[in-house]
């Protein structure tokens, strides 16, 4: 058990090194400022209020509803992000869950912005880049768990978000600082360039038409479970259904 904590303590430093190299943390951070791994099961690890499931490649974390109808430009953010826009919040920071999502070998799309933002935006698999998002509860004894893509729908016609369109981009520095965590932007349903994650549907791009689908969010601050869902086999674009 010793010798693979320390295995997975080396990836860990690994995946920061990793997210210092590609300029995606501060000056100011370092790796002492990461939280202990500690062993919480066959294949599960704790970091910091994350466990990571390594044979699922999955990765859970608290939050708590933050919006249920109205307007949304995020699904989930930081407690010191955008909480006026966004269907939950979370005291988990945005630079663990990157570092976990690199830690499970998952790797940013890259130019996704350069594409999405493009005059004539050509049309992109992202599927070995996908997050797919479930959400877990409790109420009344009874657990309930949806799709967190089913929770923001588009005014224009009332659909909910593809299952499988977000999509790991990974943050971006500006002087020196990680912005996803000085921004508290962790998944953006309208796009975003500092947030860790972005939505791949169409009107991403678009700031007025999406909103919370009452019907299928928890009640107002529920606290619920966040768990990212990885493809299977790295770089396969296989997802878990």
């Amino acid at each position: 058990m010793r010798q693979e904590t320390l295995r997975l303590f080396s990836q860990v430093l690994w995946a920061w090194l990793l997210f210092c190299s590609n300029g995606l943390v501060s000056g100011e951070d370092n790796a002492s400022a990461l939280p202990k791994i500690e062993r919480a099961g066959d294949g599960l690890y704790r970091f910091g209020d994350i466990i990571i499931n390594r044979p699922a490649r999955e990765i859970s974390f608290p939050g708590v509803t933050n919006q249920v109808n109205g307007l949304i430009e995020y699904g989930i953010v930081h407690d010191s992000g955008k909480i006026h826009e966004s269907l939950f919040r979370t005291a988990v920071r945005p630079q663990l869950i990157h570092t976990s999502l690199l830690l499970l070998k998952h790797k940013p799309a890259k130019d996704f912005f350069e594409n999405l933002w493009a005059e004539e935006p050509k049309e992109i698999d992202y599927s070995a880049h996908s997050v797919r998002i479930s959400v877990s509860w409790e109420l009344n004894a009874t657990k309930h768990r949806l799709e967190l893509a089913s929770m923001a729908l588009n005014e224009k016609n009332k659909k909910a978000i593809p299952l499988h369109s977000f999509v790991f981009t990974g943050s971006r520095i500006v002087e020196g600082t990680f912005m996803a965590e000085s921004a508290g932007s962790i998944l953006a349903v309208y796009a975003d360039d500092v947030a860790i994650l972005n939505s791949s549907a169409h009107d991403s791009d678009n700031d007025d038409v999406w909103y919370a689908n009452k019907e299928k969010m928890p009640p107002l601050e529920c606290p619920v479970t966040l768990r990212f869902h990885l493809p299977r086999g790295e770089g396969s674009g296989k997802l878990p259904e």
